[in-house]
């Protein structure tokens, strides 16, 4: 009877770790990119990382949806190659359909499957990073010197 009962504890206990232990394991990136001559393609480097250090040896493809019309603007995904001699950085030129906010999605074939998200802001020179663009002190609108554009 004691080993039907053990089975249902662990369960109850393994479901119970928190989202934030779980979170802090996890792979992430940090993307840049920076436009090319061709209207709305970039050229991007990402550093995938685990607790702060960088990894190394990693393949797969990256692709990329909008958020607000995920439907409608699909990209082809392509694949991002670690640069030589530079461990833990990775380069991929990615052919995107308007300006905007765009989520990408590394899916990470080798050595191990993985999937990373990361959401990019794209304008005419460059992508900047989602939390970095929203991450501004809350004071009245009224108070801001806008440069013309909404957020």
């Amino acid at each position: 009877m004691k080993n039907l009962f053990f089975p249902p504890i662990a369960f109850v206990l393994i479901a119970c770790i928190s989202p934030t232990v779980l979170y802090s394991m996890m792979t992430k990136s940090k993307t840049e990119c920076t436009a090319t001559s061709k209207k709305f393609q970039y050229k991007c480097n990402v550093i995938f990382y685990h607790k702060k250090e960088p990894i190394s040896g990693y393949s797969g493809i990256v692709g990329a949806t909008m958020p607000s019309m995920a439907m409608a603007h699909n990209v082809i995904p392509v694949k991002f190659t670690e640069k030589e001699r530079m461990a833990g950085q990775y380069k991929f030129t990615i052919q995107l359909e308007m300006l905007g906010e765009w989520m990408f999605q590394y899916d990470i074939s080798t050595p191990k499957r993985d999937r990373v998200l990361e959401k990019l802001i794209f304008d005419k020179t460059k992508s900047i990073a989602f939390d970095k663009k929203h991450n501004h002190s809350h004071h009245k609108h009224s108070d801001h010197k806008h440069s013309g554009h909404d957020h």
